[in-house]
């Protein structure tokens, strides 16, 4: 099951014991700071979380998968999170005290 951002920033505000409404502060500022090193192709890093960076995909060929028909997916940029060997660490311990 997908975590919408709304019962994200709940528990963003629970978690941190603030209001709602500074949660959805704290992660719009956080997106749109990333969105701003993004779309100026800078790579950001969190020491011990991972880092986001911008990469180009080049052109390929591709199937519509409703048709089958082949069409051409053309070179585009999008967005990679690498997460840290600490980060992969961590979740990997909580999933083995479950």
């Amino acid at each position: 099951m997908a975590v919408l951002k709304k019962e994200f920033i709940n528990r963003m505000a629970e978690n941190g014991g603030i209001t709602k409404k500074a949660a959805k502060q704290g992660y719009e500022l956080f997106v749109g700071t990333l969105m701003d090193y993004m779309s100026e192709n800078e790579k950001v890093m969190f020491s011990g979380f991972g880092r986001f960076e911008m990469k180009t995909t080049k052109e390929r060929r591709g199937r519509v998968p409703l048709s089958g028909a082949e069409c051409v997916i053309p070179e585009h940029r999008m967005m990679k999170f690498h997460a840290s060997e600490t980060l992969t660490d961590k979740i990997d311990e909580i999933g083995r005290e479950e």
